[in-house]
């Protein structure tokens, strides 16, 4: 068996991270742990939010809320969505899922590393901070958001201060994904299938934000993505585990390496919990130096995908 790193508050940054930012090949793959850091919920708070609001409009009793809360969240969701059409009802869940204010630490530091970012978040919190710099002035990058599904290729992660928004996003909640059937469709649709198979094939990947409970989630995405090169080392995921938590995550470790050449790295949340990540991320923003991908390698990396 691999050794794997062993288990830190703050975990050192893979080199091979490191060097794929110099060559403008990183790219942050942020889930909902990130997210709800700053308050936003979970697809189980998610469906819990949806079910109450059908609770309260007399959709639902106490004894049919709590017998749903036993099944898998989209299949909530999924619920939820049927009976408030048969009632007529607009859930809203786009309003839920709405960042208005409070403490965004950690997109901070995830913005001030600047690399394009994929994520199955629906918040709009994602914003990479990137400046251009030319004939001796210095500009931002603009942020560019692709929501909808028929616009995602590949090319557009070889350009700084994008964000692909995989799900969805709030501004465009006609195309967000929440019910089962809407997801699996959606990843059964050949245009997200190509997409994640380039970014898997092309490009070094980071998952931040997604802990043991949304694995299943990162396990599908890594399937849809076709991810058959097992041996390469350009997937990684940081993921929370508490120290009597090491057996399994040696375990967990073995297993996503052989199963999609993920390499996990292991963070302690013994003492601050989920929070740690914020302290993990701002460290390692310090430490990130983003070039944009060379000339050559954009014109190839864009020939392979078009041709």
């Amino acid at each position: 068996m691999n050794r794997p790193p062993d288990l830190r508050e703050v975990p050192e940054l893979p080199e091979e991270i490191r060097q794929a930012a110099l060559d403008g090949d990183l790219v942050l793959f942020v889930g909902a742990g990130v997210s709800m850091l700053v308050g936003l919920p979970s697809w189980d708070g998610l469906a819990f939010k949806a079910l109450e609001e059908l609770r309260q409009k007399g959709c639902l009793n106490y004894s049919e809320l709590e017998q749903l809360k036993g099944i898998e969240p989209k299949k909530q969701l999924s619920i939820a969505e049927l009976i408030a059409k048969e009632n007529s009802i607009s859930l809203e869940l786009p309003k839920h899922v709405a960042f208005e204010d409070g403490d965004r630490e950690i997109y901070s530091y995830l913005n001030k590393i600047g690399c394009p970012c994929v994520t199955t978040n629906y918040d709009e919190l994602l914003e990479p901070h990137f400046s251009i710099t030319k004939d001796g002035s210095v500009t931002a990058a603009p942020i560019t958001r692709v929501s909808r599904k028929k616009d995602f290729h590949a090319g557009h992660l070889n350009t700084p201060g994008t964000v692909v928004h995989l799900h969805g996003s709030v501004s465009s909640p006609e195309g967000m994904v929440f019910t089962t059937k809407q997801y699996l469709e959606h990843y059964d649709d050949e245009t997200v299938k190509v997409f994640l198979g380039e970014l898997f094939e092309k490009k070094t990947i980071l998952f931040i934000g997604y802990r043991l409970e949304e694995s299943e989630i990162l396990e599908h995405i890594l399937r849809r993505g076709r991810v058959q090169d097992t041996k390469n080392k350009r997937r990684f995921a940081l993921m929370p585990f508490f120290l009597s938590q090491s057996p399994l995550y040696k375990m967990l470790c073995e297993y996503y390496l052989k199963s999609f050449g993920v390499h996990l790295i292991g963070f302690i949340r013994d003492h601050k919990d989920y929070k740690q990540l914020e302290d993990i991320v701002k460290a390692w923003s310090e430490q990130i130096e983003v070039k944009p991908p060379a000339l050559v390698k954009d014109l190839e990396f864009m020939d392979e995908v078009l041709g």
